[in-house]
């Protein structure tokens, strides 16, 4: 049997009963009219008749004399202790549901048995039904996870009734493995480098920056200092419960700004976050004089190194806005920060960045799970992740996929997590708190849906302005308006083709005004006799011609 990775045996290490390591997915179904009413009954029972399970979930950790864990398999996996199934009072709203969802999400997973967790939620408004998976993050993370429930759908109601995602095989792949086995050797290289330069000095935390970065070969790099984050309320130690807050976003509308901005759709999310997560704290008064530091996941491939092996995802540090900054300048300051973050590891090596994050990281976590965190300045204040997942719309076993939210955890130190999804035209999105740390955390939901809409009326604004004055057609001002912001809409630009279309369609506007003017001026021509041999009198004249005409009759009726 494979023994667990690095990486794998991290999340078992840190795992404590206030840091749960296991990701969970919630996908709401819109089930067929014909068994709307029982769909949730139905499903459970289907369940139980395919007991059948593939590595790994029926994979159960086996601790050997060393203390090294590894997977060992069970031959009889009892499937009802894995499946389970409640109901909502009907009719279940969405904040009972994410009430039921925190409570599953804040319970740690039985180690006795393969780690993992699938709820049947029935009762939901209109008979919709919810699934919760919750799956270790030693066996598969988020992304992983997503692909496991893709592979159990389809894209029509017909080839929905497909095996269960116990049935799916998530194991990992031997490149998969080798590029594990890369990342080990170079944490021990770290580790070993790290060690050297630290047994020099008295105390563990003069270690510095600067020390930091000599131990993994950056110490001429331009990266910023680590562990200069603002401390605040999202830098606790988490409780035991968990909280969690859903909300969604249009991916067309994303794009949209994408196209105009010039800027990723995770840079719009990014921004989004922080100005919502800087309300939170304004309206808490609590000041923070520094931007705050996200974690944020990098793809450290460049163009053309694709195909090639080794590991080469990394978790880099994004500082966000500094206060004052409009959200259309917040998001050219965090499109730069995230652009120069990716070029400056690309350029001084995607290995040794990923030692450089791993000795920051590592720090971080430690810090954490030993409660130093009033000792040892933050890394960040929090995660933000995007992970993608399908693009077209989804049915399993004979219900349409109406909604797919991930559930992260929380990192050891830290209290909020934020992760997207997307899934067909819809961009969702979780918020998993400690309720406790973080009272009143919900409302940052809300706050994010208000900076999607700020971040869109800047951005059309400003676009609409941009083409007007590119434009600059005096003649017809009105007609450069609703040019510019239909234009902008499109995100169009003078130069594009699709913009002469437009603009020639305005023009014929303006040709079938005049035409209704012309025939209207005939109508009125009909109705009142008009000489064109009449000269034309200004209104002063008509004005003294009727006083005139006052006069000559008075002057009549006196006589």
């Amino acid at each position: 049997m494979p023994s667990l990775s690095l990486l794998d045996f991290s999340f078992i290490a840190f795992e404590t009963a206030k840091t749960p390591m296991h990701v969970t997915g919630l996908v709401i179904l819109d089930p067929p009219e014909e068994h709307a009413g029982t769909y949730a009954q139905e499903l459970y029972a289907s369940f139980l008749q395919q007991p059948e399970m593939v590595p790994p979930f029926n994979w159960k950790l086996n601790w050997s004399l060393t203390g090294r864990p590894s997977w060992t398999t069970v031959s009889n996996v009892n499937l009802e202790d894995h499946l389970r199934i409640t109901m909502l009072p009907s009719p279940g709203n969405e904040q009972q549901l994410q009430q039921v969802v925190g409570r599953l999400h804040s319970q740690v997973l039985d180690r006795s048995r393969p780690m993992w967790e699938v709820w049947v939620i029935g009762g939901l408004e209109n008979n919709r039904v919810a699934l919760v998976l919750k799956i270790h993050h030693s066996m598969a993370d988020g992304v992983r996870a997503s692909k496991i429930f893709t592979q159990s759908c389809a894209t029509s109601v017909e080839e929905s009734f497909s095996k269960p995602i116990w049935q799916c095989d998530l194991r990992k792949t031997s490149r998969q493995r080798r590029e594990e086995s890369h990342l080990t050797e170079m944490v021990m290289k770290t580790a070993v480098a790290a060690t050297k330069q630290i047994s020099l000095i008295p105390s563990m935390f003069r270690l510095g920056s600067k020390l930091a970065l000599k131990a993994v070969n950056l110490a001429d790099c331009d990266l910023k200092v680590p562990f200069t984050a603002p401390k605040t309320p999202f830098n606790l130690s988490p409780k035991r419960s968990r909280a969690v807050s859903l909300g969604h976003f249009s991916i067309s509308q994303l794009k949209h700004i994408s196209r105009i901005t010039g800027a990723s759709m995770n840079d719009i999310l990014f921004t989004i976050s922080d100005i919502a997560l800087n309300r939170y704290l304004n309206d808490r008064a609590i000041p923070i004089r520094k931007p705050l530091v996200a974690m944020m996941p990098i793809n450290l491939r460049a163009k053309g190194d694709e195909g090639k092996s080794g590991n080469k995802m990394s978790i880099g540090h994004v500082e966000l806005g500094r206060q004052g900054l409009s959200p259309l300048q917040r998001l050219e300051s965090i499109q730069h920060a995230t652009t120069d973050l990716k070029n400056e590891a690309l350029n001084i090596s995607p290995d040794a960045y990923i030692n450089y994050s791993l000795l920051v990281n590592g720090v971080s976590l430690f810090s954490g799970k030993f409660g130093l965190n009033n000792y040892i300045p933050p890394a960040s204040n929090l995660l933000i992740s995007n992970v993608p997942g399908a693009k077209e719309e989804l049915y399993f076993m004979g219900a349409k996929v109406r909604e797919q939210y991930p559930v992260s955890l929380l990192m050891p130190g830290q209290t909020l997590n934020i992760t997207f999804f997307s899934n067909a035209d819809t961009m969702y999105f979780s918020l998993v708190a400690c309720n406790q740390s973080l009272p009143g955390f919900e409302v940052i939901t809300d706050y994010m849906c208000d900076a999607f809409a700020e971040i869109e009326q800047e951005v059309m604004e400003t676009a609409a302005q941009a083409v007007a004055e590119q434009l600059g057609y005096q003649h017809d001002e009105s007609l450069a308006v609703e040019l510019a912001v239909e234009a902008a809409q499109g995100s169009l630009t003078p130069e594009d083709d699709e913009f002469e279309r437009l603009y020639q369609e305005k023009q014929r506007k303006v040709e079938q005004l005049e035409k209704q003017l012309a025939r209207l001026t005939e109508m009125l021509s009909a109705t009142v006799e008009i000489d064109p041999e009449t000269p034309a009198k200004n209104q002063d004249e008509l004005d003294q011609a009727a006083v005139e005409d006052l006069k000559v009759g008075q002057a009549k009726s006196v006589s």
